[in-house]
């Protein structure tokens, strides 16, 4: 049997998003120490479950990092 990690976003009133829709996240203070922690988290997964709008956001951007030549590492090793 594997081990079950949760990792969830969540509010008060059911709604996380930003000021512009559910997509704009830009709120979320992406820096290297919290790059990091998604990372470490994320290489021990083998499999990731979404809710259908965030695997839509995600199944439509990701595959695009791998080919993109102004894409980062962590993209470029997010995707992979």
């Amino acid at each position: 049997m594997r081990k079950l990690v949760v990792f969830l976003h969540m509010s008060l009133d059911g709604i996380v998003e930003g000021l512009k829709g559910a997509m704009d996240i830009s709120f979320v203070c992406y820096h290297e120490e919290l790059e990091t922690f998604a990372n470490q988290g994320l290489s021990t997964c083998d499999t990731v479950l979404w809710g259908r709008a965030t695997y839509e956001m995600m199944h439509a951007y990701w595959p695009t990092m791998l080919d993109n030549p102004e894409a980062t590492a962590h993209e470029r090793n997010h995707a992979a």
